[in-house]
């Protein structure tokens, strides 16, 4: 199990470096991308929310460097063999793929139905394989509870009181 958690936190830091460099690449070049989406999405009507699809996504590329950011820190630790909690990443990483599902859905706007399928599917498998790689990394990586019932037993106190321990 210890070579599974490693090899998948490892091939999950790859995936947050491409993370990070993606979010960087966005925000580096935001203008053209806000214009080129909006061209793609085929609505005569988005281009006069310009500034607000800018501003949504300024903050879908940050919100992934930094998801991708805290996944090659965490998946280095992981791969090291040191202790890091998946639960974070997991959790935010939900959200933040259903948005940029919607973004590559409606970016895929001009294309023909079997495009838009197409942007679809792909899009919907890779979301889906890495919101659920997440989440194994966190369940595959949790401390066991110190506070379970096997790890309970009961002491005589002074007095002959019964006293909940721990063992």
């Amino acid at each position: 199990m210890d070579r599974i958690r490693k090899a998948l936190a490892a091939v999950f830091a790859v995936v947050g470096a491409y993370y990070c460099v993606l979010g960087v690449f966005t925000l580096a070049r935001l203008p053209d991308v806000t214009r080129q989406w909006i061209a793609q999405s085929g609505d005569p009507e988005v281009k006069y929310d310009y500034g607000l699809f800018m501003m949504l996504g300024g903050i879908g590329a940050t919100s992934i460097a930094v998801l991708g950011w805290r996944t090659v820190v965490k998946g280095l630790a992981t791969a090291r063999g040191r202790h890091a909690s998946w639960l974070g990443p997991a959790v935010a990483a939900l959200p933040l793929h259903w948005f940029w599902f919607l973004h590559r859905v409606m970016g895929a706007g001009v294309s023909g139905r079997e495009g838009q399928l197409v942007v679809q599917r792909n899009a919907a498998i890779q979301f889906g394989s890495v919101c659920i790689g997440y989440v194994v990394l966190w369940v595959i990586t949790r401390r066991p509870s110190s506070s379970g019932p096997a790890n309970i037993r009961l002491q005589p106190a002074a007095g002959g009181a019964i006293q909940r321990g721990r063992g």
